[in-house]
């Protein structure tokens, strides 16, 4: 069996499932509050028999794919019930499957009148929903929602603590961990949202460079599986 063909294998899987993350973050270029995913390579040494080939044994592999929570840029919709955040944190939501992290920012009002996210899940304040009555609805740095200038609710903004990996749950919805901590230094700006953290430039670029590094793997693969065609039907002339 030709050994030498397995590194430029597990490199075209790796880059393959690269590719599969850099589109799925272009993507999402123009999807309010989404954080790039960012694969994490690692090597890992085969487990095969006969004498050891140098490098023929190390193989490449993507580890595990971590979100990249840096702050996207926030742009003005002057809407009321657009609430974007600027520094780090996540609004807190109440779903079926338990709290959520939530950084979205586009709410809503359902026929409760609570303040709810796009998928209509009820974002928490400091005690709960947050019911909001008709009025003029306006929303301080603090994160403080009022109506007619009198107080309804306190948005709840609250943080991974430092050791923790923010964790996805889908529809841009994160996992809560069992610490979290305060962010006295984020400010909520209402009538904003904030984009995706996505540099469409630089992010197309790598997608470039990465389908030719794949598409060098795939050529090693097919020399390196011709060569062996070759050195077989030599090997049946002579026999």
């Amino acid at each position: 069996m030709n050994r030498g063909i397995y590194p430029p294998l597990a490199g075209a899987i790796s880059f393959e499932r690269r590719l599969e993350v850099l589109s799925h973050n272009i993507g999402n270029v123009n999807t309010t509050g989404y954080k790039k995913d960012k694969p994490v390579f690692e090597t890992i040494l085969g487990a095969m028999a006969g004498r050891s080939a140098a490098g023929m044994d190390l193989f490449p592999r993507v580890g595990s794919i971590l979100p990249e929570t840096s702050q996207g840029a926030l742009v003005q919709t002057n809407r009321d019930l657009d609430v974007g955040l600027s520094g780090p944190g996540f609004f807190v939501v109440k779903t079926p499957d338990g709290n959520r992290h939530f950084r979205g920012g586009h709410f809503e009002t359902n026929t409760n009148r609570e303040l709810v996210t796009h998928l209509g899940d009820p974002v928490l304040g400091a005690s709960g929903p947050i019911k909001l009555p008709p009025g003029e609805i306006t929303i301080d740095a603090t994160g403080a929602v009022s109506v007619n200038n009198v107080v309804a609710g306190q948005l709840r903004i609250e943080n991974p603590s430092a050791s923790t990996i923010p964790v996805k749950a889908g529809d841009l919805y994160w996992q809560i961990p069992d610490t979290v901590e305060s962010v006295p230094n984020t400010t909520v700006q209402q009538g904003m949202l904030e984009k995706s953290n996505i540099n469409p430039g630089l992010d197309l670029v790598e997608l470039i460079k990465v389908t030719r590094a794949y598409e060098q793997m795939q050529k090693a693969i097919q020399t390196m599986d011709e060569l062996a065609s070759q050195v077989i039907q030599v090997a049946r002339v002579q026999g």
